[in-house]
């Protein structure tokens, strides 16, 4: 046992050998049992497939690493070792990264209704461009690991060009970001009615760039997705109710008995009218051009029409009432130029 071979002895050689044997079957019975999972199972667990796929080139350098830790091996052929390992590593987290990527998009893709097409759409293209990050990062990382390789001395040979490029893809990778960020928050989806800056109206597609807007007046807005996310926004589509507040100004010659008549007069005007409940009806102030009342109601549905029709009705039955019990609105003075 304490002859030497290779400047190890005997003894380290089969302890090292033991130690590639233990973990190369471990990992490969871990494989073989995962995939027989996945076979028999057509749903089967987001970690069971990911060990399913572990690469036999990963496991057989994986037990070589960890055997020649208890041998003494020349340096170049340690440097060897360690960067196969890296470099097989990567590979299958990379792997495992892109397999993880295609479970979730096929889970968002079940979730959506069949005929999505747009949010689908954009969820493959995110994928490819996810897919394509992650292969980048493993390429880098792989580079990265070869001794005497200074990737960050190519980089910076680029230059100025570099620069440009960087500066160039800075807004496209910004929007693929908001992008993804829209598809997992859901701020707002196709058919939506939103105002966000000076933009509003119905949305009609979010790509991975840009999302498209057709305006109130009917024309087609296209906005970056960054662009989108950068300041507040309202979604009416999912506003649960409207609150509607508006002044009316009665003339100041009216008597107090027909002040104290108005609030009672306006919660009249809101009777059996659907989806609509008053709230209240108040004097609130005193102008120089009459007495200030406020109305206060609420809409209990974000359709909009709907919204505009109650309003319409109410007015009309209000200044009618008033009119009925001799209370007039008071009368701006024009400005003489």
């Amino acid at each position: 046992m304490d002859t030497i071979f290779l400047g190890n002895s005997v003894l380290h050689w089969l302890k090292a050998l033991a130690v590639f044997a233990v973990v190369l079957l471990l990992l490969f019975l871990l494989r073989t049992f995962c995939r027989k999972k996945v076979k028999q199972n057509p749903n089967p667990k987001l970690l069971t497939r990911l060990l399913s796929q572990i690469i036999l080139p990963t496991a057989l350098i994986t037990a070589i690493w960890l055997a020649s830790r208890l041998l003494q091996i020349p340096e170049p052929v340690r440097t060897l070792l360690r960067v196969l390992l890296i470099a097989l590593l990567t590979v299958q987290i990379g792997r495992w990264a892109d397999l993880g990527l295609s479970h979730w998009i096929e889970q968002q893709i079940e979730k959506m209704p069949d005929d999505d097409y747009n949010r689908r759409t954009s969820l493959r293209g995110i994928a490819i461009i996810a897919r394509i990050l992650i292969w980048l990062v493993a390429v880098l990382v792989i580079i990265e690991s070869i001794p005497n390789f200074d990737i960050a001395g190519i980089i910076a040979s680029l230059g100025i060009g570099g620069i440009a490029i960087g500066l160039a893809a800075q807004s496209l990778v910004a929007d693929l970001l908001s992008s993804l960020t829209i598809h997992l928050d859901k701020p707002f989806e196709p058919g939506d009615s939103i105002a966000t800056g000076d933009f509003s109206g119905t949305v009609e597609k979010i790509g991975l760039k840009s999302t498209s807007i057709r305006n109130l007046s009917g024309e087609e807005l296209t906005v970056s997705n960054s662009q989108m996310l950068k300041t507040p926004l309202r979604n009416f589509s999912r506003m649960e109710e409207r609150r509607v507040s508006f002044t009316i100004q009665i003339a100041s010659n009216t008597s107090t008995e027909k002040l104290a008549l108005i609030p009672e007069l306006v919660e009249k005007a809101f009777e059996g009218l659907e989806n609509v409940r008053f709230t209240r009806a108040h004097f609130q102030a005193v102008a120089l051009t009459g007495f200030v009342f406020e109305v206060v109601y609420f809409v209990t549905s974000p359709d909009f029409a709907l919204f505009v029709k109650a309003q319409n009705l109410i007015n009309y039955r209000i200044y009618q009432d008033l009119q009925n019990e001799g209370i007039f609105f008071s009368v701006i003075p024009a400005v003489p130029l």
